[in-house]
């Protein structure tokens, strides 16, 4: 399914084992007028994938007990019938990035993070390619948001 084709009514998953990102990330995505739930390490992500279907997941991949690298082995594993956006956002720095999956992950962000972007880049997500949003995220000064504005629709 192309990103123009996700639905209005977003629901989002943030994981993050940091209580604060999770917050900021959560803020972030009331203020564009969408729903998220929230998952502090992997094992509750999968739990709430398995009951839940996500427009867009923002994933963090070094967590306690079952890592963000475990839960997109297990949505390769478990493909769910609606596709979501997964956006890994890491202060990994570590060669592992290119071991993500692109048939899962659609882009890796770096962690320290601009907030007006991601806002740009959930609306992207979620409602497609918009002339002024778009070309704010191909301006952006993150390398791999720029990369996100390019992809086809």
């Amino acid at each position: 399914m192309s990103i123009r084709g996700i639905r209005e009514k977003a629901r989002l998953l943030v994981v993050d084992d940091d209580r604060a990102i999770r917050q900021l990330l959560c803020t972030i995505i009331r203020r564009e007028q969408m729903e998220a739930d929230t998952a502090a390490d992997g094992e509750e992500a999968i739990a709430l994938l398995k009951r839940n279907r996500y427009s867009v997941i923002l994933l963090d991949l070094m967590m306690p007990r079952v890592s963000g690298f475990d839960v997109i082995d297990w949505l390769r594993q478990n493909p769910p019938s609606f596709k979501p956006v997964v956006l890994v956002i890491s202060a990994y720095a570590d060669q592992r990035f290119r071991s993500v999956d692109p048939d899962v992950v659609a882009g890796v962000l770096r962690k320290p993070f601009e907030v007006a972007d991601i806002g740009n880049l959930i609306r992207f997500c979620i409602r497609g390619l918009d002339d002024e949003m778009t070309e704010r995220l191909r301006i952006s000064e993150d390398s791999a948001i720029r990369r996100l504005a390019e992809l086809p629709n």
